[in-house]
């Protein structure tokens, strides 16, 4: 071992949290080692993350684990009784994001332990008396390799999660090589991952969409079947080739999009780039739901495909209304999933507006533009980047490169210029649903949400400016009805 590696080992001692768990450990007889992902970045980054993982041999998980709550003001959450396995999580103070997993060791044995773990890499753990590092399938030097390789086979098809789990951590360390060994048996048995409940499939997928730079992970998960298994509705994509405007055939160009969201990112104004890289949840960011969403954009083209004869490029394939059809069947996928309610309807709206951004640019109506902010709300930047992905990964030979610069160039206009609107698009409401129903002396209904659309256009327009004006305009346009 290196004396940077060691140095870096030596230091994880001296750590708060490590050091309380270390010495509620002690007072129980026992010994305590910190494992798997903890010990993986901190050789790899030089820092603990926030994730810390120990086993405990000779005394009772659950027990540190409910001491070191109490003592350090955390949240204790039993994660699984059949193995031992409790956290402990921290949301205020120096701790606030900080979780604590405690899980008795497998057989009472460090050994067994480390030998029934999914990756070598994640195989290694640090013994906290000591500072050794105990690493029996060289999952040193694979880190060191950045190669992502199986403990073995049963490991990995113990818990069938382990087979997507292969492509996050591959993705979070960036990964220069899966084991073919490690891929074929993925390629093999992937259709296991749904043995595993639900939110866990979605929380290690959003946790692998959510790296920056996830794209070549999710081809090779593409190659073996296994994106496939998650998202069903891809696979009669591959029907239908490459056309005039796309030159990938529909499954490629899917894929495509997240690698252009991805090399995209970069050229967008610096708000609409930290705008996205946000957390929408703790599990997810903003960025992973758009490559999310770039993978289903187009699941509704199979069942939308027809032919017509176009005057100048001869019988061209159509797909009208794939977007509405693509956001329905996105639901039944999104529930099985699991996903709350917020991500859901995110996901729908993205898929259902993406080709709207198209439309504009320098050179359209301000009032027209100003609709398209009000319609796509917050989602705005979110669903011109997921545009401007599928823009760039729409090539064919029907397309010039003028028309393909000025279309690029409209996008990123259209994110600069929706934060030169902010001020107008956020000018409080002139009037409310209460108000309209006064002054025209009618009721409730759906009516009040399409006259205060108008009202707000009107007042973004600067046609109306105070409460005044907009009762004289409400009542010059609708007091007749």
């Amino acid at each position: 071992m290196s004396t940077s590696a060691l140095s870096q080992l030596q230091a994880a001692l001296s750590h708060p949290m490590v050091r309380c768990v270390v010495s509620l450990v002690e007072q129980q007889c026992g010994q305590a080692y910190l494992v798997g992902g903890a010990v993986r970045d901190l050789l790899l980054t030089g820092q603990l993350p926030l994730d810390l993982d120990f086993t405990v041999l000779n005394c009772s998980a659950a027990t540190v684990a409910k001491a070191l709550a109490d003592a350090q003001g955390g949240h204790l959450v039993p994660l699984d009784w059949d193995f031992g396995i409790h956290r402990v999580v921290f949301t205020e103070g120096d701790q606030a994001g900080l979780n604590v997993d405690l899980a008795d060791a497998l057989e009472n044995n460090l050994d067994a332990d480390l030998a029934r773990r999914d990756l070598t890499l994640n195989a290694m753990a640090l013994d906290l008396t000591t500072g050794k590092l105990i690493d029996p399938f060289n999952g040193q030097a694979d880190l060191s390799a950045k190669t992502i390789r199986m403990v073995s086979e049963f490991n990995l098809l113990d818990d069938p999660l382990r087979m997507l789990r292969v492509f996050r951590v591959a993705a979070t360390i960036q990964a220069a090589t899966i084991d073919e060994a490690t891929l074929a048996v993925v390629a093999a048995q992937g259709a296991k991952v749904w043995e595993s409940a639900s939110e866990r499939v979605q929380y290690e997928f959003f946790r692998l969409l959510s790296v920056e730079r996830c794209f070549s992970f999710l081809k090779q998960m593409a190659d073996c079947g296994l994106l496939e298994v998650l998202i069903p509705d891809l696979t009669p994509m591959k029907a239908i080739g490459s056309s005039g405007f796309h030159h990938l055939g529909l499954f490629d160009h899917t894929l495509e999009l997240v690698k252009q969201a991805e090399r995209l990112i970069g050229e967008c104004p610096q708000a609409v780039q930290d705008w996205v890289r946000q957390a929408f949840t703790p599990s997810v960011t903003r960025f992973g739901l758009i490559k999310l969403a770039c993978l289903l954009h187009d699941i509704g083209k199979p069942a939308t495909l027809g032919t017509r004869e176009d005057a100048v490029h001869g019988q061209r394939l159509t797909f009208h209304g794939h977007e509405e059809v693509g956001e329905e069947m996105a639901e039944p996928l999104l529930k099985r999933w699991k996903v709350s309610n917020e991500i859901r309807a995110y996901v729908k709206k993205l898929i259902r507006w993406h080709l709207y951004p198209c439309q504009f640019g320098p050179e359209s109506p301000r009032k027209s533009v100003l609709k398209y902010y009000r319609r796509m709300g917050e989602e705005t930047l979110d669903v011109t980047l997921l545009a401007l992905a599928d823009r760039h990964s729409a090539c064919g030979d029907w397309l010039s490169q003028e028309d393909f610069d000025k279309a690029h160039e409209a996008h990123l206009w259209l994110m600069a210029n929706y934060e030169r609107e902010a001020p107008t698009l956020n000018l409080p409401r002139l009037l409310t649903g209460n108000d309209l129903m006064r002054i025209l002396n009618v009721g409730p209904g759906p009516h009040l949400k399409a006259m205060l659309e108008a009202l707000q256009e009107a007042q973004q327009l600067g046609e109306v400016q105070d409460g005044a004006q907009a009762e004289v305009w409400v009542l010059a346009r609708y007091g007749h009805s």
